[in-house]
């Protein structure tokens, strides 16, 4: 298979969740450090409103990383799912094999149809970025597991 072919399937992947309920905003494809690798939209963003797919990939990746990390502090292992609850809206982060898959959405959502949808494509999606993705973790994931290890926390 081809990486082209590959993908094309994780482009119509993202389009099938996108499409599959109102509410969903923007579907995300990070690797570990936060890098965007591949996102669908329902809405394009003016160039003005600083809001940007690679931002949102950049920032969530760092707090499912913060918050994979603070599980392990408390004993509580790895992250099944991660859902951060706004004003206006929910960023819901499954991680995905060498990846993270992160979907934005309105308030008026199901969350358990979100969850489910999630759960539903991460095996598919993490198998093509398995052979995508390097498996050595980045600079910036290395050094925000330094920064919320146990052994810094006392230093505060």
């Amino acid at each position: 298979m081809s990486y082209s072919e590959d993908e094309l399937k994780l482009k119509k992947i993202l389009k099938e969740i996108i499409n599959s309920t109102p509410g969903l905003k923007n579907v995300i494809i990070i690797d570990d450090t936060g890098i965007t690798i591949m996102s669908e939209s329902k809405f394009n963003f003016p160039l003005d409103n600083d809001i940007s797919v690679e931002k949102i990939g950049a920032i969530g990746g760092a707090v499912f990383t913060a918050g994979q990390e603070q599980g392990h502090i408390l004993g509580y292992g790895d992250i099944n799912l991660q859902i951060t609850e706004y004003d206006k809206g929910f960023l819901f982060s499954l991680k995905i094999g060498k990846g993270v898959l992160c979907i934005a959405t309105d308030t008026n959502i199901q969350i358990g149809y979100i969850r489910a949808l999630m759960k539903k494509w991460a095996p598919i999606i993490a198998k093509i970025l398995n052979n995508y993705v390097q498996s050595e973790p980045g600079e910036i994931n290395k050094e925000l597991k330094d920064l919320f290890s146990s052994d810094t926390i006392g230093m505060f």
